[in-house]
């Protein structure tokens, strides 16, 4: 067989230690809409994110991060990219790293770096998808 039969992801899922926190910080502050979320036993939430979904555990204990800086990307189109930042900016948003700016194969590439409310780490960055 040439070649994987995976295109891609479904869904990112990630623990969190407040489903109300996560739902002020992902929806309130990055403007994800919520979904609906079949009964799976636990308590849990689905967002949208443009064709794909990010799903989120409630628990009363995060995993323990590991070295490599472990963390998910969303991408912010570059024109709303600087009104973007300073939205989060203006609401108290703390940075982790950025924003900063590199050249990947002769392409800017705009990043930074936040904190959920449980403490994931959210890179944020005009660089999109990849084309096939």
């Amino acid at each position: 067989m040439s070649g994987s039969p995976i295109s891609g992801f479904a869904h990112v899922a990630i623990a969190v230690t407040s489903l109300a926190e996560a739902r002020r910080f992902y929806c309130g502050m990055l403007g994800l809409d919520e979904v609906p979320r079949p009964d799976l036993g636990i308590d849990g939430m689905w967002l949208r994110v443009g064709d794909l979904q990010l799903h989120f555990i409630e628990t009363d204990v995060m995993p323990v991060p590991g070295p490599g800086f472990p963390h998910f990307a969303l991408h912010i189109p570059a024109d709303v990219w600087t009104d973007k930042l300073n939205e989060l900016v203006g609401a108290g948003i703390v940075f982790l790293m950025g924003p900063s700016e590199r050249v990947d194969f002769g392409v800017r590439v705009r990043a930074a770096f936040i904190t959920d409310p449980a403490g994931n780490v959210v890179e944020l960055t005009d660089a999109g998808p990849l084309n096939a």
